[in-house]
């Protein structure tokens, strides 16, 4: 054992087929009033992941120099892990997105455990309400046609390694599709291809 590596996580019980990043992304109703989803998110990373500021890191944000910036990213650093927090609020928008951008599976596994990342996923669906959200290879979820569940549930899915929606839509998807685990706080249950 090398005494000066960090310590293994927890052995997953999935393994995400990523190859260039991991991306879990959460399509979040906009409310009038309510705080930006930048900052909220990156208070609740900062105290349920304790994620820290990553000095490496490039940060990056467009806007209108009043409001929510129309895009945010953040980065962060979990358990040495790079992290960049992204968050989108289109002007006059009802939802936005905001995702999570780590690096590929097999660099973030050993050192993020498999039921911190579903925690903190959880987390932040759960304080935003999400509709719905992804596991992807670096794409975000983009904006899914909520009122149209069946056709938005399949699409989803046909674009990402996994979909996280509520119980109502898992009859909607592929048949032979699998529900993973369900997140306790959001409801929002986890499918992976």
């Amino acid at each position: 054992m090398d005494l000066g590596s960090p310590p293994r996580a927890p052995g997953w019980r999935c393994c995400l087929p990523t190859s260039d990043a991991t991306t879990i992304s959460l399509s979040c109703p906009l409310e009038p009033g309510r705080p930006w989803l930048a900052g909220t998110a990156l208070d609740i990373l900062r105290q349920e992941a304790q994620t820290q500021s990553d000095p490496d890191g490039d940060r990056y944000a467009m806007g209108r120099r009043r409001g929510a910036p129309l895009m945010l990213g953040e980065p962060l650093l979990w358990n040495g892990v790079p992290l960049i927090a992204e968050a989108v609020e289109p002007e006059g928008g009802t939802a936005g997105e905001l995702t999570l951008r780590l690096p590929p599976w097999s660099e973030l596994a050993d050192r993020i455990p498999e039921e911190r990342l579903w925690a903190v996923t959880d987390k932040l669906a759960a304080e935003f309400a999400a509709s719905c959200g992804v596991v992807s290879d670096g794409r975000a979820i983009g904006y899914p046609d909520l009122g149209e569940p069946r056709s938005a549930a399949l699409r989803l899915q046909l674009l990402h390694i996994g979909v996280l929606v509520p119980a109502p839509w898992l009859k909607f998807l592929r048949l032979g599709s699998t529900p993973y685990q369900e997140l306790p706080q959001s409801r929002l249950v986890l499918v992976l291809e």
